[in-house]
């Protein structure tokens, strides 16, 4: 896991706590090396993106 504050208090951060729950999740169990909120809104962005109906390899919603 990171080594960095802001990592560590993502529990803390309002971004990080208004994303779907499986955002959440996939970003704490793969462990980003998460330097900023800029990096947060990067990886969320694109774990959402992927998780659009119709793209392949995307979570599919049910």
């Amino acid at each position: 896991m990171s080594d960095n504050e802001f990592a560590k208090n993502l529990e803390n951060n309002q971004y990080f706590l208004s994303l779907p729950k499986f955002v959440q999740e996939s970003i704490k169990q793969t462990s980003p090396d998460l330097r900023s909120e800029a990096d947060l809104r990067k990886i969320a962005e694109n774990l959402i993106r992927e998780a659009e109906p119709g793209k392949v390899g995307g979570t599919p919603r049910f």
